[in-house]
């Protein structure tokens, strides 16, 4: 039996999240938004490729404009704090 969309999402993201989290550790980052921005990028790439979550619409779209503001902030963050230097 074929994993179902659910099962995919969560195989590729903990793939993801762990690949980009090892990489980080490799690298000595310390900075917790290096973090928080690959998980949530991991979290975009894993649901465009699967889309698990169709009968969820207005939860998925809370958690989305959570991710996506959360990523925002730090990104904007970090090219405020480039400009300033």
């Amino acid at each position: 039996m074929p994993p179902d969309n659910f099962s995919r999402f969560l195989m590729l993201y903990v793939g993801l999240t762990s690949s980009f989290n090892t990489a980080l550790l490799l690298l000595s980052e310390s900075r917790l938004d290096a973090y928080v921005s690959l998980n949530v990028l991991s979290f975009y790439v894993s649901y465009s490729i699967t889309r698990p979550f169709t009968r969820l619409g207005a939860v998925v779209k809370l958690v989305h404009a959570a991710l996506l503001t959360t990523f925002s902030v730090i990104v904007g963050l970090r090219i405020y704090e480039v400009l300033m230097r």
